[in-house]
């Protein structure tokens, strides 16, 4: 971890290179609605703070300002106060009125609107404030009344940038993600929720709900009803959009990630609401022992225990999981029309482009030969979290 926050405040990551493009990529790790809405290269820079050498807190600082800057454009000097939504509309009207504009206008955005409940393990409703930038740290879930009003300002910016599809992700149920583990049975048959969530390392048999980090099973069914509600506000965008003649789509990466919940669902058949079917596991992930699941990723000196979904923090999917997502991305591109080809960019490809999940399945160290320690490592990650505050040093979502 040393050598990492050397990298990056004090050695060649600290001097921030000169965009002078636009990236097809704009996403930001660990930014909301509001922030994606505001924030630009010159703000992200105005952050900027001397780091210290810190020989306990040994985490990145201004990590997110640092990866704003290598995203967004900073040359010419104009761009620099571009948005990521400034960016895209740029990108799209490059090549004049007669251009295309952007093909397919992925935005997945939301889940940081609610991800601090667990991530945090803090249930901090928005208040005023909510949409200011200085102010909305100190929540960790939207009311669904204020992400729909950011999300009315989002969808009225996207409007302006010139895409011929656009695909909109919904936000998934955050208390599914393993960094917020549920202890015990179900609060009563048939329920998604258990009693209390908290961390994967902390041992259930001395869990102690006045002494641990946790949420409890009401606290998690409010948080998965408000995210509800902005899914429902997402389809409304997304119906308006469609109603006025535009190639707009729905990505349901709740329901996805829904059918996929091992504790949730798929190890409790009466919790399973009758929409709910299992999600069928490209061959290769299927063929995995144990099969790659939404569990704490856990690994012995003989491989994966458990999980392969979900990356070390708990949080972020891993490279297989990232896999899943591109397929559904790529299966609602071919529904629009939207035209591939080989790598030569000569050839067009016919019929239903497939991600090559044996690639992936090789490239992913997290399920190919994950650390062998992490079984014991829970332990350690527990007196981390504990005593340096790890995990909100780690994850930037309130």
């Amino acid at each position: 971890m040393d050598s990492v926050e050397d990298y990056w405040e004090r050695g060649p990551g600290s001097s921030f290179p000169n965009v002078t493009g636009i990236n097809h990529n704009l996403a930001i790790y660990g930014w909301d609605v509001r922030d994606t809405l505001e924030r630009t290269w010159a703000s992200s820079q105005a952050q900027l703070k001397a780091p210290k050498d810190d020989l306990i807190s040994q985490s990145v600082e201004n990590n997110g300002q640092r990866a704003a800057m290598y995203v967004l454009p900073s040359v010419p000097r104009r761009t620099q106060s571009l948005t990521p939504l400034g960016a895209a509309a740029d990108l799209g009207g490059q090549g004049g009125q007669d251009a295309d504009g952007i093909e397919t206008l992925v935005i997945m955005l939301g889940a940081n609107n609610a991800l601090g409940s667990v991530t945090g393990l803090k249930v901090v409703w928005s208040a005023a404030g909510y949409n200011d930038l200085r102010r909305k740290e100190q929540y960790s879930v939207w009311r669904p009344t204020h992400f729909e009003a950011e999300l009315g300002q989002l969808a009225a910016e996207v409007r302006k940038i010139k895409a011929r599809h656009v695909i909109w992700s919904t936000v998934p149920h955050v208390t599914i993600a393993p960094i917020a583990r549920g202890l015990g049975g179900k609060v009563a048959p048939g329920s998604r929720y258990f009693p209390y969530y908290t961390r994967p390392w902390i041992d259930e048999r001395r869990f102690d709900a006045h002494r641990d980090p946790n949420i409890t099973a009401a606290q998690a069914r409010a948080v998965d009803s408000a995210i509800d509600q902005y899914n429902d506000a997402i389809v409304e965008v997304v119906r308006a959009a469609r109603n006025d003649g535009r190639d707009w789509y729905v990505l349901d990466v709740a329901g996805l990630l829904d059918r996929l919940a091992a504790r949730r669902y798929l190890d409790d058949p009466l919790a399973r609401p009758p929409w709910w079917t299992p999600f069928e596991l490209p061959t290769a992930l299927r063929l995995l022992s144990p099969v790659p699941d939404s569990r704490f990723l856990l690994g012995g000196p003989r491989g994966r225990i458990s999980g392969g979904l979900f990356s070390l923090d708990g949080v972020h999917p891993t490279t297989v999981a990232y896999g899943i997502l591109a397929q559904e991305i790529i299966n609602i591109m071919q529904l629009a029309g939207v035209r591939f080809f080989s790598r030569n960019g000569q050839v067009e490809r016919t019929g239903p482009y497939r991600v090559d999940f044996e690639r992936l399945v090789r490239l992913d160290t997290l399920i190919t030969s994950p650390p062998s320690l992490l079984t014991t490592g829970l332990g350690v990650l527990g007196w981390a979290d504990q005593a340096l505050d790890a995990i909100k040093l780690a994850l930037p979502f309130g």
